[in-house]
């Protein structure tokens, strides 16, 4: 198993000593930095930052170095603003470079043996991936009050991806941390935030351009996630219906959710509203700086003012040191 993508465990560790990390939240468009200084007592927002890519990436499909070339250029210019302090970068990356699903879970099998059969899983449900070239990751989901059986959030991503990160991280003499889907990154990130809400059932929705993920968490875990292609807002509004819908295989209704959270690429607020009235929840907007101190230099930086939720992924995975 690849050392560098580490989704086991949900539980936000802060930062140990002083130190600084750094996280990237990379999307077909453009790459996004936050990074953070201070300790458990006081962590302070030092940096935040976007640069938008020339030409739109396709990660399927793209050269290595034309990938290459444009995250170098971008970082290259975030740095022309303000130089990155930390020697590890942590990234977020697009959903559509995930395969994910929820298997059965056996807690009497070794981790090992788990993940062997994990992959014999994934070998029949998208064999259009060379099995070996996978890395698998899971969360472990124990049977509760809304899923009746033991099962396992299970995360594919392909190699090629993370030997990427790794050669980018190394031309620039800095070291690979943690790799998360963006939506677990963004997840993370609502420990700090004044609307965070642990206890209970809670939702929370990414929405980009044509693909949007719901997470569904109890009492601060991940119990689901899943990933939808879309192709308009209206997709988005039933999908949340459907998923708030008793079923045989779990037992989610709208009244057991207590907090509803959404983030993403670009969420007008004309959405939101039009969300909150179809599905009769209350999805928030949240800031995932609400609980740091921010450098005053950025007091006036328009990311900071009015695009804090677009940075979710990447204050989520700069959060994350364990």
């Amino acid at each position: 198993m690849h050392s560098k993508i580490q989704l086991r465990g949900n539980n936000l560790s802060y930062l140990s000593g002083s130190k600084i990390n750094a996280g990237l939240n990379l999307s077909a468009t453009k790459l996004q930095v936050v990074e953070i200084a201070g300790s458990q007592e006081q962590i302070s927002l030092d940096n935040l930052n976007e640069a938008k890519f020339t030409q739109p990436l396709n990660f399927k499909s793209d050269r290595e170095t034309i990938i290459l070339s444009q995250l170098q250029a971008a970082y290259d210019e975030m740095r022309k603003n303000q130089p990155l302090q930390s020697d590890t970068l942590s990234f977020s990356l697009p959903l559509d470079l995930f395969y994910i699903s929820q298997l059965p879970y056996d807690n009497t099998l070794l981790q090992k043996d788990l993940i062997e059969e994990f992959r014999w899983e994934y070998s029949i449900m998208f064999p259009f991936v060379k099995n070996q070239d996978l890395i698998l990751q899971y969360l472990e989901v124990e049977k509760n009050m809304i899923y009746t059986k033991n099962t396992a959030i299970v995360y594919g991503i392909e190699r090629k991806y993370l030997a990427l990160l790794e050669k980018f991280c190394e031309q620039n003499n800095l070291k690979l941390g943690f790799i998360d889907n963006v939506h677990l990154s963004a997840e993370r990130a609502l420990v700090l935030s004044n609307s965070f809400v642990n206890a209970g059932l809670r939702l929370s929705l990414y929405i980009s351009e044509s693909i949007m993920s719901m997470i569904f968490s109890l009492d601060g875990r991940p119990i689901s996630q899943k990933v939808f292609s879309i192709n308009s807002y209206d997709d988005v509004r039933q999908n949340i219906l459907d998923e708030i819908s008793l079923s045989k295989s779990k037992n989610i209704i709208k009244g057991l959710i207590q907090a509803s959270y959404i983030t993403g690429e670009k969420i007008p607020d004309s959405v939101v509203n039009s969300l909150n009235e179809e599905t009769g929840l209350n999805f928030i907007v949240f800031n995932p700086f609400d609980k740091l101190n921010a450098n005053p230099l950025l007091k006036e930086n328009p990311f900071y003012c009015h695009s804090y939720n677009s940075f979710s992924s990447a204050a989520g995975i700069a959060y994350r040191i364990g």
